[in-house]
């Protein structure tokens, strides 16, 4: 096992073990298998039904649903399964691993997960996000490059360890990602805004839009389709993501109703130079923001 505080990105034995083979903990096989020096990669999924598929696509690593031997060896375990799977899993992780052993997660809220793994694991468990991802799901939606360019915003608290924090920057930094540290209620309440917010408003843009007449879903060009396509992410994985982050996400909705309500009173007054100011200043905020 590779000494901790090493350029793990460059280790010669660097096995991860991935729980959940998805679109992100797939593609983060897919990421860590690329190059010279690949890494060792095990998967833990739940169903055995699904073994064979995640075999086909990542023929060059280890899949079982026997959580045991998957992360038996491993210098790094990173759980890529539900935010609730993730706070739950502590307990029966930190009796099947070394005490030594860094863990990280993909988890999309932050704060709960890091409340429930830092007492049970301790300081070797960094919380991590990676901005990245698709309205598709599952094994077959993973790709290698998911990860190149996407920052990975990682949650180190004050009982974090200093080895296992850079055991868990070489990692993400090995699939491709950019880091950048910030605390987990730091981190909820940014990711509300740019995150989750968006899926709530292109959810909330598909009733306001279809349900009244569903076909004029047949009329609908690429502004809508563009708008609304990450309403299609699976609905489940959301919900747990609404809920446990459900304090900034309802703040997030609140200020979006407020400036629907503020644009809406400017059209009903035909009040161009409020509408066209209206657009203008978030033409100019979201360019900013792309420069």
């Amino acid at each position: 096992m590779p000494v901790f505080g090493q350029d793990l990105s460059r280790s010669l034995s660097r096995k991860a073990a991935i729980l959940g083979p998805g679109l992100i903990g797939g593609s983060l096989a897919m990421a860590l298998r690329r190059g010279d020096a690949p890494w060792a990669v095990s998967l833990w999924t739940r169903r055995a039904e699904s073994v064979p598929a995640v075999e086909a696509a990542l023929p060059n690593c280890t899949v079982s649903t026997d959580l045991s031997a998957v992360v038996h060896g491993a210098d790094i375990v990173v759980l890529c399964i539900s935010p609730r799977a993730i706070e739950e899993s502590g307990e029966r992780l930190a009796g099947l691993i070394s005490p030594s052993t860094p863990v990280t997660d993909a988890g999309s809220v932050k704060s709960r997960i890091v409340a429930s793994l830092e007492p049970v694991l301790g300081g070797r468990f960094i919380g991590a996000h990676p901005m990245a991802g698709s309205e598709q799901s599952g094994i077959a939606a993973a790709r290698a490059d998911l990860y190149d360019g996407a920052l990975c915003i990682l949650t180190p608290t004050e009982n974090s360890d200093a080895a296992a924090l850079e055991a868990v920057r070489g990692m993400w930094s090995a699939a491709g990602c950019r880091l950048r540290e910030m605390p987990p209620a730091a981190h909820d309440e940014a990711v509300a805004r740019v995150s989750h917010l968006p899926h709530a408003a292109a959810a909330a843009l598909v009733h306001a839009a279809l349900d009244k007449d569903r076909s004029f879903a047949s009329l609908a060009g690429s502004g809508f389709r563009d708008s609304t396509r990450i309403a299609c992410g699976p609905e489940s994985l959301w919900a747990e993501i609404f809920l446990d982050n459900r304090k900034e996400v309802a703040a997030g909705i609140a200020d979006l109703q407020e400036h629907f309500e503020a644009l809406k009173t400017a059209v009903l007054r035909g009040d161009r130079g409020a509408v066209e100011a209206f657009l203008r200043t978030a033409r100019t905020l979201r360019s900013e923001e792309s420069a």
